[in-house]
């Protein structure tokens, strides 16, 4: 890629609008040509292989046919999740016992999905088309990196009229663990809470729904060129996580909301005020087994409890959408590729690099 010829690029890209800050579009690249689709073929991003990001092939496959039960639903946007980098990696091997070997057997990514419904299958009355739905695919199966996604009518949630698509595919992942996080942390207004990798999509949520319910003191943990976009979310002090391991401070905390574990459960009861509740919604393999092994143990010598989030997939939907009616909660967009630069996308949000979320426009 010519990035002289990129940046340029960037400075003409016109800025769109649908959350509390615009976004930047980013502009179309070349890319190779594919074949036209008809009525009964799509484009999709296929992953073709464990590795890296250019794993992701843009391909013409046929079209999903919803079976009873479910619906078929024109994808507008679809954001990029952890689970999604997981899968293209292949990593932890342990994970291919279940993905598949030396393949995957999940081809077509994204979970987080926001569009129209344009079929309805019989047993389906929730739907009609046309109706603007968004939803989190995780327990359905994925498919959202695709013109097309037919899956169970229980996977979605009509969308209200004001939520632009771009905000609606940033929501349901990341605002059901956060919501779901909080709640078995027992949050309460007067409770000092540390969010761990703060700046991404479940901490840049996590953060306005804490401060709806009157929690004033919040630090957040990142990367240090994230510090400033954690101030501008409401943080009251922003960590740098390579200059300062929060683990050891010397101050306590009565919630720890972590998206990034990486360490022992002795560590984290360890910057816990007597009482304190650690909740975990991912991290690397061993930190997590060592929280379902060892987690109970430690909190009871500790005084402590800490727990992870066993994800249930679009259960606070209605909450999310009342939250985001009533202006409480909004996502904060990191960048807007279309679907042919889903491999960029991807790779940034495996970088680290992105500030709220990354979202694929599907044209």
């Amino acid at each position: 890629m010519d990035w002289s010829t990129s940046r340029a690029a960037w400075a003409d890209a016109p800025v769109v609008t649908g959350t509390d800050r615009p976004i930047a579009k980013l502009p179309t690249m070349p890319t190779a040509s594919t074949t036209p689709t008809d009525a009964h073929s799509m484009r999709a991003a296929i992953l073709t292989g464990y590795g890296d990001a250019d794993k992701l092939q843009m391909r013409t496959v046929p079209r999903p046919t919803p079976a009873a039960g479910q619906v078929l639903v024109r994808v507008r946007a679809a954001g990029v999740n952890d689970w999604d980098w997981g899968l293209v990696t292949g990593m932890p091997r342990i994970s291919r016992l279940f993905q598949g070997l030396s393949r995957p057997r999940r081809t077509i990514l994204g979970l987080d999905v926001a569009g129209e419904v344009t079929d309805v299958a019989p047993g389906v009355t929730r739907f009609r088309r046309g109706d603007r739905v968004l939803g989190d695919l995780s327990s359905h199966g994925f498919g959202g990196f695709a013109e097309f996604v037919a899956t169970d009518d229980r996977a979605f949630t009509r969308m209200p009229d004001t939520m632009s698509f771009t905000d609606a595919a940033a929501l349901p992942h990341a605002a059901n663990l956060a919501l779901q996080a909080l709640t078995l942390a027992d949050l309460k207004p007067h409770d000092r809470l540390l969010i761990n990798g703060a700046g991404g999509g479940v901490g840049s949520l996590a953060v306005q729904i804490a401060t709806h319910r009157g929690v004033t003191d919040i630090v957040g943990v990142d990367h240090a060129s994230k510090l400033d976009f954690l101030r501008e979310l409401g943080f009251a002090r922003a960590l740098d996580y390579t200059a300062t391991d929060f683990t050891r401070l010397p101050e306590k905390f009565d919630v720890v909301i972590d998206a990034k574990s990486t360490r022992s459960p002795s560590s984290y009861a360890r910057v816990l005020a007597p009482g304190g509740r650690y909740v975990t919604v991912g991290g690397n393999a061993g930190s997590l087994l060592g929280l379902a092994v060892w987690g109970r143990l430690v909190g009871r010598r500790t005084g402590t409890r800490l727990s992870l989030v066993m994800l249930k997939a679009n259960a606070e939907m209605d909450a999310v959408v009342e939250l985001y009616n009533s202006a409480v909660l909004r996502p904060r967009i990191d960048s807007v590729r279309p679907l042919a630069q889903i491999a960029d996308a991807v790779a940034r949000f495996g970088r680290g690099e992105h500030r709220g979320k990354v979202v694929v426009e599907i044209d």
